[in-house]
């Protein structure tokens, strides 16, 4: 088996995903947590493009989020049926991305008075988003896309909590019950289930 270490910050955000992945598939790997400041300093020069995750598969380094997660969906075999379904895959991961961005740079935005400007525009946003994201589930019969699982799903199963914070929406679920439904049904999952019970607590 691979030599497999995934180096990211001490929170879940958009790489919980990943890292349920790697649980699916079997794969041990070492779950690196770098501290965010004179470590992660240190460390970013010799990352492949000065940004985390980063993925080191016996000696070999990759980069950036989706790239890792679409690479282990292949992998694993958590991918669309034909081109169309891969298509599919990709535009409503795009999509939540567009979302998950906006509202991430919202939420750490520094300058209190530009935080509040787009705290605004995002609350006539996110309505509408959020309710294409529950047509998807509709569509697809409660998954993300091509109406069975993928590593679509492990990646917004894995940034719901995350979603919750950054969207300030800690009711998020309740609102969309099916968001919740996608969470459950990858953590049912045993092997994943069996690592998320050891994994450190994070709300990010």
């Amino acid at each position: 088996m691979s030599k497999v270490t995934l180096y990211y910050f001490q929170a879940k955000a958009a790489v919980e995903g990943i890292r349920t992945l790697l649980a699916y598939g079997g794969q041990e790997f070492e779950d690196r947590r770098l501290e965010f400041g004179e470590e992660w300093l240190k460390f970013k020069p010799n990352t492949p493009l000065g940004t985390l995750p980063v993925l080191n598969i016996d000696g070999k380094e990759y980069a950036t989020c989706l790239a890792i997660s679409r690479y282990l969906g292949k992998k694993y075999g958590l991918i669309g049926d034909n081109d169309e379904e891969a298509f599919e895959i990709d535009q409503n991961v795009d999509y939540i991305t567009d979302m998950r961005q906006r509202a991430s740079t919202t939420y750490w935005e520094r300058d209190e008075e530009i935080k509040k400007k787009q705290q605004e525009e995002n609350a006539k946003l996110y309505p509408a988003m959020l309710d294409k994201i529950n047509a998807m589930l509709e569509k697809n019969d409660g998954y993300i896309a091509a109406k069975k699982l993928t590593w679509a799903d492990f990646h917004f199963a894995g940034m719901l909590d995350y979603l919750k914070v950054i969207l300030q929406m800690p009711d998020l679920t309740d609102k969309y019950p099916a968001f919740k439904k996608i969470a459950e049904r990858v953590y049912s999952i045993p092997k994943v289930k069996a690592w998320a019970a050891t994994a450190p607590h994070t709300e990010l």
